[in-house]
């Protein structure tokens, strides 16, 4: 069977380019909901027929789509992604998908459409030829760009990763084919600083600068930063005051805060909050605000079980005679990061490899659009063996 599934993804590459191109020639950015919908009906299509129970998943944002295939006593693993782009609407009529010396183009080709029909392939492989031995759920959002600012994915990430054994995320394979064991998960709250107004030149003795306030808070969160253990802070953003001949009465900073695991983040936690209480200014406030519902992020950690499902991946690709199988830990964070936050083993970037992801000039080649499915398959249909790893 194993070689029947392989050369079935093989004969269908014409097949996985072309619904490539269906979907990388539908607007579904952030201002286009209806294209990610019309995207995830072209999904829906092509996993009806195969035997899945799917669901567009309503909510005040872009639809959701989620597909299982109950398998009693087998494996169960979940198979990840996402149907919107960074790129706005009428982009893909300027770019429309096209190939060029074996190297494939067009918007959101490599983030993420490419994966997600290297992943609806690879299951099609599998059950049009035979394979029944494993629990499949899919699950791919429409807001993964925006971190779902509107929608109930992240609860539903929880929901689907329950009791999983493991979980490809089908996230852009790297240039040199690497896929991805670990990411950094982000917070992202908000100072706000409130200080007293003044005149600049009669009575500033009066005045409480939340400016000056805000910079001297500013060099104490420089020690936030933790780089050896992989914690960053970056003050991004910052505004406050009206005029220059007025003490600033208010101040704010965006800040963007990077850690590689649960107990890093609690430290930097503590760090911004110690910073917060401490006022040089006592006539000043400031606030902590954590603003939009999806303002902490959680690291996907590189856990020995992880570890374990890459060294199982990597045996694949090495049954398949392809390249030796690289490992990433990479700075920013995706859904990979609220799976494995459950427990559950998970591998990113398994989509093709390419170069460019969010610019205009992203591209895929397109020989790893089989390499990277057949490697899904092989992964798929040799689970039960992933304990002996």
């Amino acid at each position: 069977m194993e070689s029947k599934v392989l050369n079935a993804i093989a004969a269908y590459e014409a097949e996985i380019l072309d619904f490539t191109k269906e979907m990388v020639n539908i607007d579904s950015g952030v201002d286009c909901p209806e294209g990610v919908r019309q995207v995830a009906e072209l999904i829906k299509e092509k996993l009806l027929p195969l035997g899945f129970k799917v669901e567009l998943l309503e909510s005040a944002g872009p639809v959701q789509l989620l597909a299982t295939r109950p398998c009693e006593g087998a494996k169960k693993i979940l198979l990840s992604g996402h149907t919107d782009t960074v790129f706005f609407k009428g982009e893909a009529a300027k770019r429309p998908f096209r190939i060029e010396d074996g190297i494939a183009y067009g918007p959101g080709v490599l983030d993420m459409k490419s994966g997600i029909a290297v992943l609806v392939y690879a299951v099609k492989a599998l059950l049009e030829n035979g394979w029944d031995k494993t629990d499949l759920t899919i699950f791919i959002v429409g807001d993964e760009e925006t971190n779902h600012p509107n929608t109930n994915a992240v609860e539903n990430f929880k929901r689907v990763a329950q009791g999983k054994d493991a979980c490809f995320n089908f996230e852009l394979g790297r240039a040199n084919g690497s896929v991805v064991i670990g990411r950094k998960g982000r917070w992202a709250p908000e100072l706000h600083i409130k200080g007293i107004a003044a005149h600049a030149g009669n009575e500033p003795e009066k005045g409480a600068s939340a400016i000056t306030e805000l910079c001297k808070k500013i060099s104490d969160l420089a020690d936030v930063n933790d780089y050896a253990s992989g914690t960053s802070c970056n003050v991004g953003v910052i505004s406050g005051g009206t005029l220059a001949n007025v003490v600033a009465e208010y101040a704010e900073a965006k800040l963007d805060i990077r850690y590689t695991t649960m107990a890093e983040a609690a430290k930097a936690v503590e760090k911004v909050k110690a910073i917060v209480a401490k006022n040089y200014d006592e006539r000043t406030t400031t606030e902590l605000v954590e603003a939009g519902p999806h303002v902490y992020t959680p690291p996907m950690e590189t856990t020995e079980e992880v570890k374990r499902l890459y060294r199982f991946v990597k045996a694949q690709a090495a049954k398949l005679g392809q390249p030796e199988l690289g490992a990433m830990i990479v700075g920013g964070s995706a859904d990979a990061n609220y799976i494995c936050a459950e427990g559950v083993p998970t591998i990113c970037s398994m989509g093709p490899a390419g170069v460019g992801p969010h610019s205009n000039n992203e591209y895929v080649f397109v020989k790893s659009f089989v390499e990277r499915a057949q490697l899904t398959a092989m992964s798929i249909m040799h689970l039960d063996e992933l304990d002996n790893f």
